[in-house]
Formats: C-alpha cells, structure tokens, sequence
C-alpha cells in the first residue's frame, strides 16, 4: 500500500502580503564565505553580501527605465554524451530576458583563469569602466550560477550588483517576454 505524504505549509499575511515559509525556505541558506563550489543547482540563499536581491516587479521597473545591465549567466546546452561523432547537433535556442547579454559558464564555483579575466575585461566594457553601474544578473530559480557571477561582480568592485534570484522561469510565470540570445565568450584561438 502506498502512503500519501502531505508537506504542511506555513502562510503568514503581514500587511496584505502572503509569505509562504517551508522547512527548505532560501532562508535557511547560509551565504557561503567564498564561492558555492557545490552542485550548481539546488536551494540557495536569500542574501547577497555587498548586493542586492531584486523581484520580478523591481527587474521590470529597472528595465523600464533603462537603467540597468542584464547579464544572463546561465549555462549554455552541452552535447549530449555518447551521441555519435557524425551526428549533427543543435543546441536549443537559449532564451533570455530581452536586452540581456548572455555570458554562460562566469557563474560557476571555480573558473579557468583566462574566462575570469575575459569576464573582467566584457564587463568592463559593457558598464563604460564604471562601477556604479547597476548590473542586474540571473540564470535559472535555485541555481548557484547566478550567485556567484554576482559576487564576483561584487569582489571585483562592482557597487551596484542586483541578484534577479527568479531567473529566467520567474520572469516568464510574470508574463513577460522572452527574446533568443547568442552565447559571449572568449574566442577559442
């Protein structure tokens, strides 16, 4: 006989608002001290040291106004293993939210050398040198991708860095659109 497990969650309403808390909330997520060098998918925290986390509405105002840099860290489709040499692939179209740059791989625990200097130098040249600029970056919910690209941005002195923790899927359930994007990276020479 199969058993039904009910997960019983807690719902508070604070002036007009709903908050939903589980046992697994982004709450209990400490903020690691360097970089997550765990799995890159899974609960996060609720917190950026040095940034700002920002909603769905807060992203649209932002952008809106034009006031920000949308930098899409999610990583990008890799072949499949075990698929034959002579067979053609095609990664999916990426999608994105539109006016992002798409910059996948920054976002990981530990980057080779040279991707963490070219992502200096691209993100040097897309905020003008300056570190005031307000930087927004996102992938994916419960991905530590976007996490880490945020606090690099904050260790190499960016001020104005706002982690979009809904990512991608988020902005989509909010009805807003999508646009396809071509992956940035350092040349392969």
């Amino acid at each position: 006989m199969r058993r039904l497990v009910l997960v019983s969650v807690l719902v508070t309403i604070t002036a007009g608002t709903a908050v939903a808390a589980t046992a697994s909330s982004a709450a209990s997520v400490p903020e690691p001290h360097g970089y997550w060098l765990g799995p890159v998918h899974g609960p996060v925290p609720a917190t950026i040291a040095g940034g700002t986390v920002i909603s769905t509405m807060v992203l649209a105002q932002l952008l809106a106004k034009g006031d920000a840099l949308l930098v899409d860290v999610a990583e990008a489709a890799h072949r499949p293993a075990g698929l034959p040499a002579n067979t053609l692939w095609l990664p999916p179209p990426h999608r994105d939210i539109p006016g992002s740059v798409w910059i996948p791989d920054v976002g990981r625990g530990a980057i080779a050398p040279h991707l963490a200097a070219w992502f200096r130098m691209r993100l040097a040249a897309l905020t003008g040198g300056n570190p005031e600029k307000r930087i927004v970056v996102y992938c994916h919910p419960s991905c530590w991708m976007s996490w880490n690209a945020a606090k690099r941005m904050i260790d190499d002195g960016y001020r104005a860095v706002s982690w979009y923790p809904d990512g991608l899927e988020g902005w989509v359930k909010a009805g807003h659109p999508t646009s396809v994007a071509k992956p940035q990276a350092p040349d392969a020479r």
